[in-house]
């Protein structure tokens, strides 16, 4: 096989995640249009060679048995006379359907595909007990390793692999084939890293094998890369960083220039300059007690903050939650439950009656919306955080406004048309700010942009800013953008405000008199636990009534859990061994650069981004806490993930706040409650928000 000149790699964009029906965002794909490509691999440069688009229900109405493989056997057909001395390469979908394999054999086309572990296979032979089928992964028995330096495509150095011919086998259409299969990343066991994969020439070597059946891993995300950039009309240039067309606001892009904007406590300067006369309090004249709709509320982080702020009789409460994830909702009704009784009020008095998951982009939520504005006398401000997936700095390979996820900033702007609320709050990531909307003008145009001209144009003034949680009292790093819209007959203007903006001035850090809440601060007093803990109770590392009265930020976590001493959700995720044991490699601060030389089993691990394998600060506030399991997010010291409460507190959710879902990790367990939390907003930091608006 090292001979061969030409590599024919087979794939297919069935199984990309644009085609998968999301919840809320994008309906049922099962109908969409499926795309077959066959690509020439050669030593210098990777060519389609032929694709073909099809509708998969179409294709079945039409003929028996007819799918992708046959559309691929199709193409190989118009290419095999040209490159007739090829061999073919194609991943798991294709290396486990009989029909493709037999079809190469008839073509005598050879081949090397991967296969999946649960694949079953026979041994090659003439006797019955030969033909018995096993799991691929059942083959790995008294196999023999050899240790292979390969190059993969796309990496910058070699990558160490254990690799072994396990067994001559049968292939479909009674041909002897060779299963094989190889391991990365020093990593015990079956993971992500194991490949299995046959080929029918009986003669390849091992290495030979490996390198070209690498090449069906490797088209997975350059065509994906190709794809959204055909997606996106306009690019952004490299200097349309900071700044866009109508909104200037200044990019926090990591820690470090947070902190160098922080220690230049730009906020000093802007305390005089809020002229005294600025707020009319409008809002506070209408009603002492404001009602807000609240849009793609999630878990109700961004709510909360509103229920939990209050000047003497002035507070809010929430008459509409739209949130379309069955676990999301479980987790409002439970938590809305919690905020009623502890306020001792009826609950129509604070939160919805009910609440039940709904599509906010139906014309049935916006009536519910609509009706429960008419029954509480209006709506005097909508919230809301639109999934953020496409904008996120931790998902570059979604910047693009055709990502689903994107368009749903289009639904909360019709909420805002239809029920004209006096005030909008709009949360998201930064990303908004250099997102480009698409279209055809020579000049970029993000997706802020294209919201400011639509709300100027609706009647509102708009304010964007870009604000750190870390500024507010959270132990966090976690640089949000928020968009305020003023309706135009409040009588506010610009120039009411100050440079700073009708947002709250930061109260801790630089220029501050409090300073950034560290880790320390905000968990010390939860007990020591091990990797996989899962009880659901335990008791507080009490401090004395000192250190209580001196951390004005854990007495606000510990809330009404203050007399019961117990803490629940104190649990961990169960890490390998292997994990473990490169967490106690990393020191305070450090990351995965700490253990690079154990990190065998990433690509490309220079790529890697500076959060993954984090072990946090005493002394610092948090990085920011997305999905922190899959971030590898380390305790300052203890040799372990951080658990789910850890990982609450720092985004300053109470104790007495719980995310629906059982402990284990079945539907709606742990990391169901993990995702609910990396997808929230700190409350507090809505909280100063909506502290503000009531004096508006």
């Amino acid at each position: 096989m090292r001979n061969r000149k030409v590599i024919l790699l087979v794939e297919d964009n069935s199984a990309r995640a644009e085609r998968r029906a999301i919840a809320g965002v994008r309906s049922s794909a099962r109908n969409s249009l499926v795309t077959v490509r066959v690509h020439r691999i050669s030593a210098t440069a990777c060519k389609l060679l032929a694709e073909t688009t099809y509708h998969p229900g179409a294709l079945k109405r039409r003929a028996k048995n007819r799918g992708k493989a046959s559309i691929a056997l199709e193409l190989l057909d118009t290419l095999r006379r040209r490159w007739h001395d090829s061999v073919v390469v194609a991943g798991p979908s294709y290396g486990c359907n009989a029909r493709f394999l037999a079809g190469l054999g008839k073509r005598n086309l050879d081949f090397a595909v991967e296969v999946r572990p649960s694949t079953q296979l026979s041994r090659a032979g003439n006797g019955v007990a030969h033909r018995s089928r096993a799991a691929a992964s059942d083959f790995l028995d008294k196999s023999k390793w050899t240790k292979i330096d390969l190059f993969q495509p796309g990496a910058t150095g070699p990558m160490p692999y254990k690799a072994a011919t396990l067994a001559d086998i049968q292939l479909p259409g009674d041909r002897n084939g060779r299963l094989f299969a190889a391991q990365t990343g020093g990593i015990p066991g079956i993971h992500r890293g194991t490949i299995f994969g046959i080929s029918s020439d009986l003669n390849a070597k091992i290495r030979d094998l490996l390198r070209v059946v690498g090449w069906a891993r490797w088209i997975r995300p350059r065509t994906r890369k190709q794809e959204r950039r055909l997606l996106t009309a306009e690019a952004v240039p490299d200097d349309f960083k900071t700044r866009t067309e109508r909104t200037s606001v200044a990019v926090r892009s990591n820690i470090t220039v947070a902190r160098q904007q922080d220690n230049r406590a730009i906020w000093r300067e802007e305390q005089p300059s809020r002229p005294s006369t600025g707020f009319r309090r409008v809002l506070a004249s209408s009603s002492p007690v404001l009602n807000v709709v609240e849009l793609f509320a999630g878990a109700g982080g961004m709510g909360l903050g509103f229920l939990l702020a209050e000047r003497g009789r002035r507070r809010y409460r929430i008459i509409f939650s739209g949130e379309v994830n069955p676990i999301y909702v479980e987790t409002l009704r439970m938590n809305h439950d919690v905020f009623s009784v502890q306020r001792r009020s009826d609950r129509s008095n604070c939160v919805p009656e009910h609440v039940e998951p709904i599509d906010l982009r139906t014309d049935e939520a916006l009536s519910r919306a609509r009706r429960a504005a008419r029954l509480s006398d209006g709506v005097h401000i909508l919230i809301g955080g639109p999934p953020c997936q496409g904008f996120s700095n931790a998902n570059r390979n979604s910047w693009h406004y055709a990502n689903p996820h994107n368009r749903l900033i289009g639904v909360f702007l019709q909420y805002v048309d239809k029920l004209r609320p006096p005030v909008f709050l709009l949360e998201n990531v930064q990303g908004m700010l250099w997102t480009p909307r698409g279209g055809r003008s020579s000049a970029p145009v993000t997706v802020v942009d294209h919201l400011a001209r639509r709300i100027t144009a609706a009647g509102y003034e708009l304010f964007p800013k870009l604000l750190d949680s870390v500024w507010y009292g959270v132990p966090q790093y976690r640089s949000r953008f928020f968009l305020l819209g003023l309706r135009r007959d409040l009588g506010y203007r610009a120039d009411d405000f100050g440079e700073w903006g009708p947002f709250p001035l930061p109260t801790h850090g630089p220029g501050c008199s409090r300073p950034f809440v560290t880790v320390r601060d905000a968990i010390r007093d939860l007990p020591a636990v091990r990797n996989g803990a899962r009880a659901e109770e335990q008791q507080y590392c009490e401090p004395d009534a000192a250190d209580l009265r001196a951390n004005p930020f854990l007495r606000l976590m510990r809330g009404s859990a203050l007399g019961s001493g117990v803490v629940f959700d104190h649990v961990t995720s169960c890490h390998a061994d292997y994990v473990i044991e490169r967490y106690r490699r990393i020191p305070q601060g450090g990351n995965w650069r700490d253990i690079a030389e154990t990190l065998t089993n990433y690509a490309q691990v220079e790529r890697t981004h500076s959060n993954i394998y984090r072990r946090l600060t005493w002394t610092d506030p948090s990085i920011t806490i997305g999905h922190y399991r899959k971030s590898m997010l380390v305790h300052p010291s203890q040799h372990r993930g951080l658990s789910l409460r850890e990982a609450s507190r720092l985004q300053s959710f109470p104790d007495w706040f719980r995310f629906a879902g059982s402990s284990s990790g079945r539907n709606g367990g742990l990391v169901h409650k993990q995702q609910q939390l990396a997808n929230a907003v700190c409350p507090l930091v809505t909280m100063a928000l909506a502290n503000f608006i009531l004096d508006l």
